[in-house]
């Protein structure tokens, strides 16, 4: 029997047993992780008789959240960076249990469907690529964004800041971004690989190069000590919800 059998001959047992005490499981998901979790939750759902709430927003509000809040009181399960994870932990918002690794993103940038994908291979060919954009949108760092951030800190680190200001454009979520950029309003984005590759009407150009790449790891984490958030976390061990993230676009341990 595998790992996957496994999972699901529990839930459905478990379902079978508490059909009439089916729970709400409250989850605080960074974006990254958010068409994964849309495909994962009607699946738990079927599976374990709980349903799956799910919300969505940086990686930094949705750790200041957790760390704000009495243990187990905002989430059930949170699906983080692994630095946010280990924040969290050491703040003593989670429970003992292990987390769960699902994988890591690359952030990238994205074009809109039909244009011309640019070269990023090498730092001068990311840097021509940059001062060619009539515009470029990227996620907000005040907020948290991990692509967003990151992104801040290449434009320093290529002296571009001043020479691209009139052509950037900050906005609330990596995935505002992605939306813009395929609706045509930006010719650029920078955002991770897992919500681009997901949306329609967007190229994915690729991983910023060397020495600016950045891979970001990300794990679940059980918040409280529900049993249905207990049964979403083996849901998301399983070999079937592990799939859904590979799918999405993250990259495998």
């Amino acid at each position: 029997m595998n790992r996957f059998l496994s999972v699901t001959g529990l839930l459905v047992l478990c379902a079978a047993l508490s059909t009439a005490q089916a729970d709400e499981v409250r989850v605080l998901a960074a974006g990254a992780a958010k068409a994964a979790l849309e495909r994962i939750a009607p699946e738990f759902s079927r599976q374990s008789g709980h349903s799956l709430r799910a919300t969505f927003d940086t990686v930094g509000v949705q750790r200041d959240r957790v760390l704000n809040a009495a243990p187990g009181t905002v989430a059930d399960v949170v699906i983080l960076s692994t630095a946010a994870v280990t924040q969290l932990r050491s703040a003593g918002r989670l429970q003992s249990d292990a987390a769960q690794d699902i994988g890591a993103v690359a952030i990238s940038l994205a074009v809109p469907q039909g244009a011309a994908v640019p070269d990023i291979s090498s730092p001068e060919a990311l840097k021509q690529t940059l001062l060619a954009a009539p515009s470029i949108a990227y996620a907000d760092p005040a907020r948290g964004a991990t692509a967003g951030s990151h992104f801040a800190k290449v434009l320093d680190a290529l002296n571009l800041r001043q020479t691209l200001q009139p052509r950037l454009t900050v906005l609330p979520f990596g995935v505002d971004v992605i939306k813009d950029v395929s609706r045509g309003n930006y010719a650029l984005g920078v955002s991770q690989s897992s919500e681009i590759l997901q949306h329609p009407g967007i190229t994915l150009v690729g991983a910023l190069p060397a020495p600016f790449a950045l891979t970001t790891r990300y794990a679940a984490a059980l918040a409280s000590d529900q049993a249905a958030g207990r049964l979403l976390m083996q849901f998301l061990a399983s070999d079937a919800a592990i799939q859904h993230f590979r799918n999405t676009g993250f990259l495998p341990p």
